[in-house]
Order: structure tokens, then C-alpha cells, then sequence
């Protein structure tokens, strides 16, 4: 069965459905289930009326995103549908909510390293990473919170999700939220979000990654003291060739810091891997 001919019929039963809302968002309004039609998953997301103004406003503003790319899809994508939510056959509860965000399914794309100890495979993978960031910046978009889990693997490619933070480049939004672990030192000080704090955000979960390990702080002000001073890169020693990329990636002043992702991805490819 193809992505969306199940949808508006009634014989079909959405199997296996599962609740996967943070706690918070939930009491939010913010609804975000799994389930499964004829052995494919799918994910569906929508945001319950009249509950948190601003969150449904970032609903909304991720549904516009994703109308504009309707008839022109990008690789940077996952296959998806804005339904409207009267023509599912489920019980769930939509209480008055008109459209929703289905896509299908995907794996996490930054997997247990230990999988991948080629150096090569290793490269190609933060590669592909830095590929999907600027597919996304060429298109005139910044995601403003990129994080780990917003990078999908589907059929071997790698994918973004969630565009709630997203805005057009040269019109920054300045009320937007960022999530801390991965915020840009610049952004502790008021400044908006730019192509340089998703390069930030991307060499944090780089980092994380090749470390396989997680940065830790309490409240924001830790936070704020982490990124704008106590952050230090060090890598195991036989990732110690991907250093320059991080460098340039998390660099806490911004005129120090690559200015694109063909920058990062210059260095990148710099890389002699006959040396190891």
C-alpha cells in the first residue's frame, strides 16, 4: 500500500498506535503518536486548540513549512502529508484539530559509533549530515534547533525533522526558543539565529558523537557557562583527524566560526585519511 492511499478509509485500523509526547508538551497540547498501517510506520503530529498559544503557533509555522515543499520535494524530507484529520479512521482524540503532520517512520542517524569504526564511513556519515543542513540552507530556510534526535536515517539516506524553529534566511524571528545543550554562544547573549548557530548546533552533535558521550548542565545559566567558556574539544585518539572540523564548527566567536556548511564540508574533505 503506498504512503497515503489508506488514508479516508474506514476498514483500514491504525495498528500498534502509541503515544510518544514528551510529558510537558503533552500537557502543552502538543500530541505526537506512532502506528502502524499494513506493516509500515508511520508517525502523526498535531497540536491541540486553545492550550499553549505559542506552541500551536509553532505547529502552525511547521505546517507552512512544509506546504511550500508539496509539489517540489526536497531530499532533505521525509516522505510526508498534511491531512486533514476528520478523514482518519482512529479513535484519538483530535478535539476540533483540523490538520496533522503524517510522515513515515525512521531510525535515529547518528547510531551507536561503534558500528561504524571505519574512518571513511565515519566521514561520509557527518558528510552526508552536512549535506542534508545545507540543502536545507540553499532553499533560503535555517532550522534554529537542530539537535541529535532531529536527524533521521530513511532508506540509507539522512533526513531532518522538525521545523517548528525554522525561519527564512534574512528574517529572523527573535522570539524563537533554542534548546540549550545545543545553543550557540552568541544566542546566551540576545543575538538572533543565524546559518553559524545551526553549524554550532550540528558540531555539538558531531561531537557528542564521536564521543559517544553527552554534555551536561543544570539550568540554563550552566548552560550559558559551558558553550560561552568551559567548552573544550577533545576527541579519542583515533578521531583526532575529524579536530579541525570541530574546531571550525564550535568556535564561540562567530567571525571565528565556518560561515557555511561548504566551509565544514571543505574541511572535511581536507581530511588524509592515508595517514591513518
Amino acid at each position: 500500500m503506498s504512503f497515503t492511499t489508506w488514508i479516508s478509509n474506514p476498514k483500514i485500523q491504525l495498528e500498534d498506535v502509541r503515544l510518544k509526547t514528551k510529558v510537558q508538551s503533552y500537557r502543552f497540547g502538543r500530541r505526537v503518536y506512532t502506528f502502524q498501517v499494513e506493516q509500515q510506520c508511520y508517525w502523526l503530529k498535531f497540536h491541540k486548540l486553545g492550550t499553549h498559544p505559542l506552541l500551536e503557533q509553532a505547529f502552525l509555522r511547521e505546517l507552512v513549512f512544509y506546504q511550500q515543499f508539496a509539489q517540489a520535494k526536497q531530499t532533505f524530507l521525509l516522505p510526508y502529508q498534511i491531512i486533514p484529520l476528520s478523514d482518519v479512521a482512529t479513535d484519538l482524540d483530535f478535539a476540533g484539530v483540523e490538520q496533522g503532520l503524517l510522515s513515515v517512520n525512521s531510525d535515529v542517524y547518528f547510531s551507536d559509533i561503534n558500528m561504524f569504526r571505519d574512518i571513511d564511513t565515519i566521514k561520509q556519515k557527518i558528510l552526508s549530515a552536512l549535506d542534508v543542513v545545507e540543502a536545507l540552507h540553499q532553499v533560503g530556510w535555517i532550522h534554529g534547533d537542530l539537535k541529535t534526535e532531529h536527524f533521521r536515517l530513511y532508506e540509507y539516506s539522512c533526513k531532518l525533522i522538525d521545523f517548528e524553529q525554522c525561519f527564512r534566511i534574512g528574517q529572523p524571528i527573535q522570539t524563537l526558543d533554542a534548546t540549550p545543550h545545543y545553543m550557540a554562544p552568541e544566542l546566551f547573549h540576545g543575538v538572533g539565529k543565524s546559518i553559524q548557530s545551526d553549524l554550532y548546533a550540528l558540531g555539538i552533535i558531531v561531537y557528542e558523537w564521536l564521543t559517544q558521550s553527552r554534555l551536561k548542565a543544570t539550568t540554563y545559566h550552566d548552560w550559558a557557562v559551558l558553550h560561552c567558556q568551559q567548552l573544550q574539544i577533545q576527541l579519542p585518539i583515533e578521531f583526532e583527524v575529524f579536530l579541525p572540523l570541530l574546531n571550525g564548527l564550535t568556535q564561540k566567536h562567530v567571525k571565528q566560526r565556518f560561515n557555511s556548511v561548504l566551509a565544514a564540508k571543505n574541511s572535511l574533505n581536507a581530511i588524509d585519511l592515508s595517514q591513518k
